[in-house]
């Protein structure tokens, strides 16, 4: 039987769901060890995690590519093909209901707190303030971990909450990476394996 298991393999998997964290600051982890404290210490204050999320996520990285056209060219040629950008996308679907995740979903919106009450509006105008400048996802692997990191996030879907008798509600979102100005040379979004 022909395979493509080598004796590796199965140091390199990554493993089950993982977990997505708003404005985590990682700079300091220099190792898989690190980041484990890092992230233990976000989740046990609850400052940057999003929540529970059903079903995992995704992770998109499409290319806007085109082909030059020129008489004679019969089919694509190297040098013929141009990105003329990248499309970066996280997906899930949040179990973990809060106005701050409600609020994401919207894309624009604001939210004022009066007590013990919460109200959310949605917005028309998309300001500067509604990207979140970093959105994490962290997921095991059989050495460590891999995050994936994108900037200027904007969830492109808005909200789709659902509710059913006798489960729970899921809010399903899209967080799009946006490049900042001066950025153009990269993609908004980079990927980091920790072993």
């Amino acid at each position: 039987m022909t395979t493509g298991l080598t004796p590796s393999t199965f140091e390199n998997l990554q493993l089950n769901a993982g977990l997505f964290l708003r404005g985590f600051d990682f700079s300091s982890a220099a190792s898989a060890a690190q980041l484990r404290l890092l992230v233990a210490d976000a989740i046990a204050e609850g400052s940057c995690v999003i929540g529970a999320t059903r079903g995992g996520g995704t992770f998109q990285c499409t290319p806007s590519l085109r082909s030059i056209e020129a008489d004679g060219l019969r089919s694509p040629s190297i040098g013929s093909t141009v990105n003329d950008g990248w499309t970066v996308k996280l997906s899930g679907t949040m179990l973990e209901i809060t106005p701050e995740n409600f609020a994401a979903a919207l894309i624009c919106a604001d939210v004022e707190t009066s007590g013990s009450i919460t109200t959310i509006r949605a917005r028309s105008e998309i300001t500067e303030e509604d990207y979140i400048p970093t959105l994490c996802w962290i997921g095991d692997t059989s050495r460590g971990f891999v995050l994936i990191e994108l900037t200027n996030a904007l969830n492109m879907k808005g909200a789709a909450f659902t509710f059913t008798d006798k489960g729970e509600g899921t809010l399903p979102f899209e967080f799009q990476a946006h490049q900042a100005a001066g950025e153009e040379d990269y993609a908004p979004f980079r990927v980091i394996f920790f072993d």
